[in-house]
């Protein structure tokens, strides 16, 4: 697995918003089968870029987790935070959110 981009957010409800895309995505179009296109914004995912044994440190602090991209849904999944019939895919590329 590659660099992943890590962002956290603070909600005024307090919850903490993990969001995380794989390194390739951010700033990319992703077309929806609708025709729509997604914009993997640098506001939402684009915080800091962390190696996948970084990843852990931000997730545990995380009340709602946004993932996105092929790599770092796979490495939820392996470390059992994520079940894949919990996945869907936006244009191809897999996503999870998980409400913790």
């Amino acid at each position: 697995m590659g660099k992943v981009w890590v962002k956290v957010h603070h909600s005024p409800t307090g919850e903490t918003v993990v969001a995380a895309c794989d390194e390739e995505l951010l700033g990319k179009k992703i077309k929806l089968e609708s025709g729509a296109t997604v914009e993997v914004s640098r506001s939402f995912y684009g915080g800091v870029l962390v190696e996948r044994s970084e990843l852990d440190k931000y997730l545990n602090q995380a009340t709602i987790v946004n993932l996105l991209g092929d790599q770092v849904v796979s490495y939820a999944i392996s470390r059992g935070m994520a079940v894949e019939k919990a996945v869907m895919r936006v244009g191809g590329v897999l996503h999870v959110q998980l409400f913790l």
